[in-house]
């Protein structure tokens, strides 16, 4: 067989679905091919932790169990603690800024609704769509 004869199949609508199919197939042979290969990783990955597992535990079984740690309520805070916080923070103003300086009351900050960046980036985004 010449090349002339092999490319005369190929030619016309018949010939373009030919390797249309010929294309595609050879795509999904190769992603089933890593897929096929992806999954056996995961057995050998799962193979490997299941091995080191059993080397690990052995020496744990042999040593003594040791009893739980005591676990610790973490307390809500209360009126008190909002007392000590004003003074800690009372306290770190007067250092840095002496006498001169009281604190009347504490609140959270609040963080700003908009800013200028947050403006600026949606001024930015919409150019030429003022028209």
């Amino acid at each position: 067989m010449t090349e002339s004869s092999i490319a005369s199949h190929f030619t016309g609508v018949g010939g373009g679905l030919v390797m249309s199919f010929i294309a595609f197939s050879i795509v999904f042979i190769v992603i089933i091919g890593l897929m096929l290969v992806m999954m056996g990783m995961k057995h050998v990955c799962n193979a490997i932790d299941r091995s080191k597992k059993d080397t690990a535990s052995a020496p744990a079984a042999q040593s003594a169990p040791t009893p739980p740690a005591a676990v610790q309520a973490v307390a809500a805070p209360s009126a008190e603690d909002d007392g000590v916080l004003l003074a800690v923070i009372s306290a770190a103003i007067s250092a840095m800024c002496g006498s001169a300086a009281r604190v009347v009351s504490f609140a959270p900050a609040k963080a700003p609704t908009g800013s200028g960046w947050k403006f600026v980036g949606r001024i930015q985004n919409t150019e030429g769509f003022q028209d």
